[in-house]
């Protein structure tokens, strides 16, 4: 540290021991958004070791093909919008599934520019295998809770999603 700084320093370091002593500053790990972060994190990573070992794909991915699978044919904009992702990062994924041989591009007969995304034979036997692998993870996540305790867990994280979607 340049010995310049020094007396700045000691004087921040000097405010914020005030600072503390004088606010009740709550620990991060009592944050809500940081809680929610950080488990949204390790969950990430957790599903994408796990469907990149098992079914060759990202998690993202495979929720790609879950949207498919319930709105087969749909433009990328629509998967986009629905995975919350950009364009260039849906163009990318779509561009990836169909070199995997999951999914299919095809023209939008009422859009010129938008592509449908059709899945494929193999991209519905990914979601075949997929589906225990999402029971297993939820099983874990829902581990040592009980039913009402859940419930109150889901109502608070779609509260969320409402409020800020």
């Amino acid at each position: 540290m340049d010995s310049g700084n020094q007396p700045r320093f000691i004087y921040v370091q000097k405010l914020l021991t005030i600072v503390r002593r004088q606010t009740k500053i709550p620990a991060m790990e009592k944050k809500l958004y940081f809680l929610l972060n950080q488990a949204q994190q390790k969950l990430y990573k957790e599903m994408d070791r796990e469907t990149l070992a098992e079914l060759g794909v990202t998690s993202a991915q495979a929720a790609a093909l879950y949207h498919l699978q319930q709105r087969n044919g749909c433009l990328q904009a629509e998967l986009g919008k629905a995975l919350g992702l950009g364009k260039a990062a849906t163009s990318g994924m779509a561009t990836r599934l169909e070199k995997l041989g999951l999914i299919k591009r095809t023209p939008s007969p009422v859009d010129g520019r938008g592509q449908r995304l059709l899945l494929t034979v193999d991209g519905l036997q990914v979601l075949v295998k997929a589906r225990p692998l999402l029971n297993h993870m939820n099983k874990a996540l829902e581990g040592g809770f009980k039913e009402k305790e859940l419930e109150v867990v889901r109502r608070y994280l779609n509260s969320i999603i409402e409020r800020l979607g």
